[in-house]
C-alpha cells in the first residue's frame, strides 16, 4: 500500500509542555489519592492533552483499573464502530463506545527527554481488550520493558479489518481505521512517544495474531517489530475459513457483552438464497478473495523484510494446536523463501495463555534486549 513518506511525521504528537500533569486522562485534577495506612500511595489519575482528536472522543477515563497498578482503562468514541451500510439499521442507533487499556511503566514522566517506546497487544477471538491484562498478565511478562503497553478493543470476531459487507442488522465495524489510522496518531498525541516508526511494535494472539500481522505487513512504515502467537497466517485454507465463519455466525459484530443476544449483530447470508454461508461471511469481513492477498499474511511475506530482523513468530504442533500449527509452519517457510530475517519458535505448546504469556516474555526480550538462547518450553 502506497503512503506518504511524511505520514509518520504528521502522526506525531503536538503536545503542549504539561508542568503539573502527569499522563493519561481528561482534565482531572493533579491531586494525590490517600492511600491506606500502611498502603503504597495510587498515583493520581493522569491526564490527556489532546482527548477529544483523530476522530475519537473520551468518553469516561482514564479509570485506574483495581488491582493493576498503572494501568487505566480509556473509554471512546469513534464513527468507525459501528458504519452503517443500509438504511435503517437494526437496532436503529448502532454507535458503540470501545475501551482501551494503557500500561504505563513505572514512573512513567510526560516530560521526559528521551521518549517511550509503545508496543501494541492484540487480543484474540472471543476475547476483549481486557485480555492481556487480566488473563495474559501482560505487566509480569515484559520484564525490562521500560514502555508504554496499549491494548485496544477489537470485537469478539472482528478480524482486524474494515468490513466491506454488514451484519444482518445492516452495519459493520471499521477496526482497521480506528486502530491504524486513529488509535495510533491519538496515542502519540496523549503520550510521550517518538511518534515514529521506531517507536512503536505490534504483537497479538490467535486472531490478534493475524491482526499483528496484517496491520505489519500492510503498514511497515508504522512499526519495527511483529509478534505473532498462535497467530492465524492464511484465510485460504479450508480450516481456517471454516473458523472464521463460525466466529461470525456465533459473535459476528460483538464488542464485549454488546450485541451478545442480538441475532442482527450475526452474519448469514440471506434465508433461501442459496448463497453458500462460508463464502458470505468471509466476503464480508474480507472482502472479494481477488483482495485477499493484500491482507492475507501468507501473501505479504515479502513485505516483512521491512522488519530487520525484528519479527518473530510462535506456534504449537501435534497434540497442541495441529491445524495452526501446521499453517505458521508453512508461514515461517514462506518467510524463509522470501529471505525474511525472523524468530521461529514453533511445535511447543497449546492454544493457551500458558503458552501465550511465554511467548510474550520471549518476544519482548527479543525485541527489546537480547534474544533468549533458547524458545519457550
Amino acid at each position: 500500500i502506497a503512503t506518504s513518506t511524511t505520514e509518520g511525521e504528521t502522526m506525531r504528537r503536538h503536545r503542549p509542555p504539561t508542568v503539573l500533569a502527569t499522563v493519561l486522562g481528561l482534565l482531572v485534577a493533579a491531586t494525590t489519592l490517600v492511600a491506606a495506612p500502611g498502603a503504597p500511595a495510587e498515583a493520581a489519575p493522569p491526564t490527556l492533552p489532546n482527548p477529544n482528536s483523530f476522530g475519537l472522543t473520551v468518553v469516561s477515563g482514564p479509570t485506574a483499573v483495581s488491582g493493576k497498578p498503572d494501568q487505566y482503562d480509556i473509554t471512546l468514541r469513534t464513527a468507525a464502530i459501528f458504519t452503517p451500510r443500509t438504511t435503517p439499521t437494526t437496532p436503529s442507533n448502532v454507535s458503540v463506545p470501545v475501551k482501551v487499556r494503557v500500561l504505563l511503566p513505572a514512573g512513567y514522566d510526560p516530560d521526559r527527554a528521551q521518549p517511550y517506546d509503545v508496543l501494541y497487544l492484540l487480543h484474540g477471538g472471543m476475547g476483549t481488550y481486557a485480555d492481556w491484562s487480566t488473563k495474559g498478565d501482560v505487566a509480569g511478562n515484559i520484564p525490562g520493558f521500560d514502555g508504554i503497553v496499549v491494548m485496544p478493543e477489537g470485537g469478539r470476531s472482528g478480524w482486524y479489518s474494515d468490513w466491506p459487507g454488514h451484519t444482518d442488522g445492516g452495519f459493520a465495524p471499521l477496526w482497521e481505521t480506528f486502530h491504524i489510522h486513529q488509535l495510533v496518531p491519538w496515542v502519540d498525541a496523549n503520550f510521550n512517544t517518538s511518534g515514529t516508526r521506531s517507536g512503536r511494535a505490534i504483537a497479538g494472539l490467535s486472531m490478534g495474531g493475524y491482526g499483528a500481522l496484517r496491520y505489519a505487513g500492510r503498514y511497515p512504515h508504522l512499526f519495527s517489530a511483529v509478534g505473532a502467537f498462535s497467530a492465524g497466517t492464511d484465510i485460504n485454507p479450508p480450516g481456517a475459513q471454516e473458523t472464521v465463519s463460525n466466529s461470525m455466525w456465533v459473535f459476528g459484530a460483538t464488542i464485549e457483552n454488546t450485541g451478545l443476544l442480538d441475532g442482527h449483530f450475526r452474519v448469514n447470508p440471506p434465508w433461501f438464497s442459496g448463497i453458500d454461508p462460508v463464502q458470505y461471511r468471509l466476503e464480508t469481513v474480507f472482502g472479494p478473495r481477488s483482495s485477499w492477498p493484500s491482507i492475507n499474511p501468507m501473501d505479504l511475506a515479502p513485505a516483512y523484510n521491512a522488519f530487520d530482523g525484528r519479527m518473530a513468530v510462535y506456534a504449537g504442533g501435534w497434540g497442541g494446536e495441529t491445524d495452526i500449527g501446521t499453517w505458521n509452519l508453512a508461514f515461517h517457510q514462506r518467510l524463509e523463501q522470501a529471505g525474511v530475517d525472523h524468530r521461529w519458535c514453533g511445535g511447543q505448546g497449546s492454544h493457551d495463555w500458558t503458552w501465550w504469556k511465554r511467548h510474550l516474555r520471549d518476544f519482548v526480550a527479543y525485541a527489546y534486549g537480547t534474544t533468549p538462547s533458547s524458545c519457550p518450553n
